[in-house]
């Protein structure tokens, strides 16, 4: 449970400080990499690192751990990303919270974190099976 917590406060720091840059999500990190690539990245691999930290042998042991992890880290990580936004911009009107649109982008963000899942799932199946046969 340590692990799982440590992920989930390791992606709040590193979307908290993405967003803290100074053009935002629209900034560029070090001149070369688009911010927003990390931020889509992120979830991926939060998925596959949920499934990696956990001491199980069955494979469908690991699916409650992965879906609880990503849709509170998910849920967590997009209302931290638009409060961010929000309060960024002083000047410009504010418009009034919209459900949908912060639906908008958490279904994507679970599609990326349940294919990491999967890419942790067959990681962890590989080594498994690495261990078994030596």
């Amino acid at each position: 449970m340590k692990k799982i917590f440590s992920i989930f406060i390791f992606t709040l720091v590193i979307s908290v400080l993405i967003n803290l840059i100074p053009k935002g999500l629209d900034g560029m990190l070090f001149g070369f990499m688009p911010v927003i690539f990390i931020f889509f990245l992120m979830p991926f691999i939060s998925g596959i690192l949920l499934i990696l930290v956990q001491n199980k042998d069955k494979s469908y042991e690991f699916f409650p751990v992965l879906l609880a992890g990503i849709f509170v880290n998910n849920i967590a990580v997009i209302l931290v990303t638009f409060l961010i936004e929000y309060s960024r911009h002083d000047y410009l009107y504010k418009h009034s919270f919209d459900f949908y649109s912060l639906l908008e982008v958490f279904v994507p963000f679970i599609a990326l974190s349940l294919f990491g899942g999967l890419i942790g799932l067959v990681i962890r199946g590989t080594t498994l099976l690495i261990k078994k046969h030596k």
